[in-house]
């Protein structure tokens, strides 16, 4: 029985979170999110507990417009990929047609896509893992994320023909004047609606200048590691019942060891629902989260941390714990396992 579940990156939420905490003085600890997770941008978070942060912020604003009034960070650019992928290209199409389908590395269960209509081109966001108020704010981080990825390419005055936004109406007036067209809400999907001209006529003057161009070669040429290619790609499926638990244990733990009762209050189960499920895909919570910690755990000892230092990003009360756990797995201490690793380095061989 599969586990229908969203994820997000963090990355593509820090804009958001930036911009409220420059904004409003509210930072991502007001919000109740650990400072680990901050630091670890390729990580999955569940869309429900984004949602949930996007309704807490207007309640610790107090603002109902605070999306509008954070636009200017609503940038694809504040991701931070490598040679700030997104952007790196010399026209409004070929980003257009990066964001579409590179965008199901970054969230699951959403979409971007183009539909054309007579010489109107659409750009479409659906996310049906949201609902009520928070719908409103991600339809807006969304189509403000869109403009401004527009406006990069054909200048700081461009308006699109028409935008439809999902969820109840925000502010409508400052809606229409940010994005300088009309704005219909309640639509079943987020829609910018532009020329279909715009996708292959960018009008900045820069982008025909030699050092831009000499910089998009640049950045075109450069490469990334197989460990950064692999962060990108591990987006579960729904389906993938084993690898959405890992990635649900795996935010869990940023917020101390995952329990029975943190994962089930994560899936929105009971702790009994939660553990028949676990039983009906051959799963015991005690040894899926073995396995779970034991390989996270590996994988931060690759980076080169301390014992120490595993232990408690992994959410263990105290190094000896994790030692057992570890030891259970792998039959061998953490200690020893990171002996091994240097003895297989050739830069430790004499």
């Amino acid at each position: 029985m599969a586990f229908n579940v969203s994820f997000i990156r963090v990355c593509c939420v820090l804009p958001v979170l930036q911009g409220v905490e420059d904004r409003y003085n509210i930072t991502h600890k007001d919000l109740s999110i650990p400072d680990s997770l901050m630091l670890e941008p390729m990580t999955l978070i569940p869309f429900s507990e984004v949602a949930m942060w996007l309704t807490k912020i207007e309640l610790l604003t107090g603002d109902s417009d605070y999306m509008l009034n954070i636009q200017e960070y609503l940038d694809i650019g504040r991701f931070n990929l490598p040679n700030n992928w997104f952007l790196a290209t010399p026209d409004l199409a070929i980003t257009f047609r990066r964001v579409n389908y590179a965008m199901a590395c970054f969230h699951s269960g959403a979409s971007y896509y183009g539909a054309q209509s007579n010489k109107i081109i659409k750009w479409c966001y659906r996310n049906d893992y949201v609902s009520s108020k928070a719908k409103s704010h991600d339809s807006l981080r969304v189509a403000l994320t869109l403009l401004n990825t527009c406006r990069y390419f054909l200048g700081a005055d461009f308006q699109p023909k028409k935008v439809m936004l999902s969820g109840p109406s925000i502010g409508q007036l400052g809606v229409e004047q940010a994005f300088g067209c009309k704005v219909t809400w309640n639509a079943p999907l987020t829609e910018m609606w532009l020329d279909i001209d715009s996708l292959i006529s960018s009008e900045q003057d820069f982008l025909s200048s030699q050092s831009t161009l000499q910089q998009i070669k640049k950045n075109n040429s450069n490469s990334i590691s197989l460990n950064q290619l692999d962060s990108y790609l591990n987006m579960p499926q729904t389906h993938d019942t084993p690898k959405v638990l890992y990635e649900l244990v795996n935010y869990i733990r940023f917020y101390g060891l995952p329990t029975v009762d943190s994962l089930a209050d994560l899936c929105g189960f009971s702790r009994q629902q939660l553990q028949r499920r676990l039983q009906q895909n051959g799963f015991s919570f005690t040894e899926l989260m073995r396995y779970i910690l034991g390989n996270l755990a590996i994988n931060y000892m690759l980076e080169g941390r301390s014992v120490s230092e595993v232990s408690a990003l992994l959410g263990y009360a105290n190094v000896r714990s994790f030692s057992k756990s570890f030891q259970r797995l792998h039959r061998q201490t953490p200690t020893q396992y990171i002996e091994k690793l240097h003895q297989k380095s050739p830069h430790k061989r004499a």
